[in-house]
């Protein structure tokens, strides 16, 4: 498979665009043809494209390989037909090898896979703090369906704020205050989730417990 992979790396020429087709000839000294039809070409992840190879051909008889680097690190596929699914955010060079009796042809073809954007989510506890009492911002429940790292951005609603998945906070007025939560992943893309804290004054002797 190592050597397959060095094959299609190795070899040099010059891409045309036609239609929604990818054509290729090395050279004016041969006549063998790679063409690539990919569908789709774009969408979110994980995304599965469709490769038809068959439209590649060589005058001097029938193709004996068709040799597919996917561009995402995975082994070198072959067949004239054959389905690759992407998993992660990015753009991708598909690489297409065909052999026949003249030699070989190239044709490379570009797939773009959208990122999906995080969702955010979180909990507080208590529900209902007292001013000066600690209160625990828990963001565990937000995800990523691409499964990419995230970066927690809180907004306490007093003017501060803070970063991090589990964080804490202490109001010291009572009030009403709106907590936003802002989860990033790599792409910049966002998600915000809020609720409505209700934080009450500390009166003495009942501080020193939960209702």
């Amino acid at each position: 498979m190592a050597i397959k992979r060095l094959f299609v790396l190795g070899v040099l020429g010059v891409v045309a665009f036609l239609g929604g087709c990818v054509r290729q000839s090395l050279s004016p000294t041969t006549a063998v043809l790679a063409v690539i039809v990919a569908e789709p070409r774009e969408g979110q992840a994980p995304l599965t494209v469709r490769f038809d190879a068959t439209r590649s051909s060589d005058p001097a008889g029938p193709l004996t390989d068709h040799l597919w680097d996917f561009g995402d690190g995975t082994d070198v596929a072959s067949g004239a037909v054959v389905e690759h699914t992407y998993r992660r955010a990015g753009e991708y060079v598909v690489t297409l090898v065909v052999v026949g009796p003249s030699g070989t042809g190239r044709a490379t073809a570009l797939i773009r896979v959208l990122n999906n954007p995080p969702q955010a989510s979180f909990t507080v506890w208590p529900p209902d703090p007292w001013t000066e009492e600690p209160v625990a911002f828990d963001a565990s429940s937000s995800s990523d369906p691409d499964g990419d790292p995230l970066v927690y951005l809180w907004d306490f609603g007093d003017g501060r704020t803070a970063e991090g998945k589990l964080v804490q906070h202490t109001y010291t007025k009572a009030g009403e205050y709106v907590v936003i939560l802002t989860v990033r992943d790599p792409s910049g893309a966002e998600a915000r989730a809020t609720k409505l804290l209700k934080v009450e004054e500390c009166s003495s002797g009942g501080c020193g417990r939960r209702r």
